[in-house]
């Protein structure tokens, strides 16, 4: 078996072999940026490298290992226990919904974080659903919020732990009527930011996973160690006093525009667009981020909006920034290996008088006393942000700021911008509309935007967009039509044929299937649905639409087997449970259409179309009775659905 050790050994070592063979090559100008910039590129694209966890790391980093474990990213992502969440144990506090009428309160059970979702009439509970809460996404700095796993399924659940203002609320994007409940999914974009790689990511899904690692670790700033641990465990060892250890990526040896695209990964969050061909998952330290995304962000007249994760883009946005002549980056002021919560404001202070002198802060003395003499507290100022309610960040502008007045709050859009690529691609900026009115904010002057610029490319090069633009716009018919010929081609066109990480092609299929069903024939587009589930099979939603249209024609019972595959995996679904129900009820199977539709009002009391079902069902087989006693019980606890309800079924 000797021979295979030594396999194992050549085969780990051959990736930092080949980088020292490289370097040798270069000059030995270590401010050769160039020179740093072609490597590490070298290094991050490189295929034989594995993720080997932080426990690797630990055995012979500890000291690092034991403080980089209290930072934000070593806490955040864990298991829902006592340990993890920052919700007071014994204090029993809930969150009401005011649109839907539910409550939620969360409580441990064993030390493990469950979730109790109810509804009340009066000071009677006529709803009650208990719910395990598996993992908690963010640090506790300032917010915990909560995540269920069904079958591998990840989902937000409706509920947020705002630790500054010690607040249990809805979470962001649930508040004013957009309450999902257990339906907003956890998929690859969010957790390849908010975890450790890899993901345990399935691919063909949009939030199915094998497996999820527990925090961001090591390897999200030095890339996969394979590599590295093979050479340290083979005894070839290097002085780093003398020269890099090329076998793993030293951040602190990157040229700083390099380093500053490693920060911006994950602290430059907005509206993202792949690079045709990458994922989520192909960003390696010492790469540029535009190699693998643009970020684009809307920008207002008299902007001082800005989002959580902002800091990269507020940073960039400072004099000390613009003037360091490309010599600053997050790394000036942060260890990222030591919480800055534990370094307190002498720490930023001398960081700031290593560029500025006492007497540049022209601030009066009395001013600088109640500041403490805090550099930050006036140039970076505490403030919330527009899209996490509850909590307060610094502002990373590093800036002599001014309260805006009222009349100067101007949020009149001039511009989407990419944040981190001065020249994006005209493919990316489409998407980038689309993806603003799609997944942000339904303000038409995006779709209007992306309609002018598809108006001047060719419709083949760009179908993608053009599909996502008809599949987003109103009253398209005729220009649908128009194209229909033309897509009927293109099923068997490999471009429109792959799989991948994104779905990209799915996603095509899928809106290309809808806008057939909607304008032209559910007939045809059942092939489209079907081409949609065969390049990405564990994604629900494509499963749930393509069994509806399968039942629209006439093929029920293909219809059924597809909802009870869906419903057996993520039983969740209320409305997937409404959809079994009614098929069964063309099938006349009246028993277990009776079933799941109360398995819908079980995971949904207030759902309408469960309800309306459900009477037509009692109506259909002649139970006057049980028509009489849900009516009742629909006025009684839920008014003012009543009346909605009972003139659907008139």
């Amino acid at each position: 078996m000797r021979w295979k050790s030594l396999l194992k050994y050549w085969l780990g070592i051959i990736p930092f072999c080949v980088g020292w063979i490289y370097v040798s090559c270069q000059k030995s100008d270590e401010d050769n940026s160039e020179k740093g910039d072609d490597f590490h590129k070298w290094w991050a694209l490189g295929d034989s490298l594995s993720y080997v966890g932080i426990e690797s790391c630990k055995n012979c980093h500890y000291e690092i290992y034991s403080t980089f474990v209290h930072t934000g990213m070593g806490k955040s992502f864990g298991l829902a226990d006592s340990s993890k969440s920052a919700i007071p144990v014994s204090e029993n506090q809930y969150v009401y919904d005011s649109h839907t009428g539910f409550y939620y309160r969360p409580y441990f059970k064993a030390g493990n974080l469950w979730l109790h979702e109810f509804r009340l009439n009066g000071s009677d509970t006529t709803y009650n659903l208990h719910v395990p809460v598996d993992f908690i996404i963010g640090s506790g700095h300032h917010t915990n919020s909560h995540i269920i796993n069904l079958n591998g399924y990840l989902f937000q659940a409706p509920f947020t732990y705002y630790t500054q203002s010690e607040r249990l609320d809805l979470p962001p994007g649930f508040e004013e009527g957009n309450n999902s409940r257990y339906s907003r999914p956890i998929g690859i974009e969010c957790m390849s930011c908010h975890n450790a790689m890899p993901t345990g990511f399935i691919a063909g899904s949009e939030n199915k996973y094998s497996k999820v690692p527990l925090g961001i670790d090591c390897e999200r700033c030095h890339g996969p160690g394979s590599g590295h641990v093979n050479k340290m465990l083979s005894g070839n060892f290097t002085d780093t006093s003398a020269s890099p250890d090329y076998s793993i990526v030293n951040p602190k040896r990157l040229p700083v525009r390099l380093r500053f695209e490693l920060c911006q990964r994950c602290h430059l969050q907005g509206n993202t667009v792949l690079v045709n061909g990458k994922s989520f998952f192909d960003f390696r330290p010492g790469m540029k981020l535009s190699d693998v995304m643009d970020i684009y962000l809307p920008k207002y007249e008299n902007d001082e909006h800005f989002i959580m994760a902002s800091h990269a883009d507020r940073l960039s946005q400072s004099n000390c920034f613009t003037n360091s002549n490309g010599k600053m980056d997050c790394t000036t002021c942060h260890n990222p290996h030591i919480s800055s919560r534990s370094l307190g404001d002498a720490f930023f202070n001398e960081k700031c008088a290593s560029c500025h002198s006492d007497n540049e802060c022209r601030e009066k003395t009395t001013i600088k006393d109640k500041k403490k003499n805090s550099c930050v507290s006036c140039h970076m100022p505490i403030s919330g942000s527009i899209d996490i309610p509850h909590v307060t960040i610094h502002d990373h502008k590093i800036a002599v700021h001014k309260k805006l007045s009222n009349s100067q709050k101007n949020e009149k859009i001039i511009a989407l911008i990419s944040i981190n690529n001065a020249n994006p691609t005209l493919k990316s900026r489409i998407n980038a509309y689309l993806q603003q009115y799609e997944r942000f904010e339904p303000n038409n002057w995006y779709l209007d935007s992306a309609y002018l610029l598809l108006s001047s490319v060719n419709k083949m090069e760009y179908m993608r967009e053009w599909i996502h633009y008809l599949y987003l716009k109103k009253d398209i018919k005729n220009s649908y039509l128009s194209i229909l010929p033309t897509i009927r081609n293109l099923i068997t066109d490999s471009t429109y044929t792959f799989s991948s990480w994104s779905n990209e092609n799915a996603w095509f299929w899928y809106r290309v299937a809808h806008l057939t069903e909607t304008h032209y024939s559910t007939t045809e587009a059942l092939k489209y649905y079907k081409k949609a589930v065969d390049l990405a099979p564990f994604h629900y939603e494509f499963q749930s639409k393509y069994a509806v249209a399968l039942a629209k024609n006439g093929q029920v019972r293909e219809a059924i087997h597809i909802m009870e595959n869906v419903h057996s995996e993520i039983p969740y679904l209320y409305e997937v449970s409404n959809n079994l129900g009614y098929l069964h009820l063309m099938e006349k199977d009246f028993q277990k259409a009776e079933t799941f539709l109360l398995k819908s009002l079980e995971m949904n009391p207030i759902y309408i179309k469960a309800y309306s079902n459900l009477l037509l069902l009692y109506n259909h087989t002649g139970q006057k009775s049980k028509i009489e006693k849900l009516l009742d019980k629909i006025k009684k606890e839920m008014p003012s659905l009543y009346n909605e309800i009972n003139s659907l079924t008139q």
